[in-house]
């Protein structure tokens, strides 16, 4: 038996090559519901000697990123992480990759309105509430049993 159990979703979440609240909230979130059930492709770890604001530094971040975006199962698009423009480039390189690679993606309400932004809509299959429950029912509907 492996270290993750069949059945364990494989998930990214959108992020901006930082840890921002509502990224750490919807880990804990989703930690919570499925404790030991899902892997985070998303965990924006990287090379601190790649300078992410150098041409070379963004490709090499990007190539990590695709890698990142193709071993998950469904995205899970948190609008929060487009708030800066540096955070709107992430997201639209990671937007690109997941649609480049058919990827589902799961819009999450924000934490602070509770309204998603019109122009993320076009991305997303399905748009949910900050539910961990509705979450997984979503990515349970988006992705193919065995893909899960």
């Amino acid at each position: 038996m492996g270290f993750f159990r069949a059945g364990t979703y494989d998930l990214f979440l959108t992020h901006g090559w930082y840890y921002t609240d509502e990224w750490q909230g919807m880990v804990a979130l989703i930690d919570e519901y499925l404790p030991g059930k899902w892997r985070n492709w998303s965990i924006p770890w990287y090379d601190t000697s790649i300078d992410r604001f150098s041409d070379d530094g963004k490709a090499a971040l990007e190539k990590l990123l695709d890698g990142h975006i193709s071993m998950a199962s469904a995205i899970l698009l948190l609008p929060e992480g487009g708030s800066t423009s540096d955070g709107r480039m992430w997201l639209n390189k990671q937007l690109t990759i997941a649609a480049r690679c058919s990827k589902p993606i799961i819009g999450v309400l924000p934490q602070s309105n509770g309204t998603f932004p019109d122009h993320l809509k076009s991305h997303v299959s399905r748009i949910v509430s900050r539910d961990a429950r509705e979450i997984i029912s979503a990515v349970d509907q988006l992705v193919s049993p065995t893909a899960v």
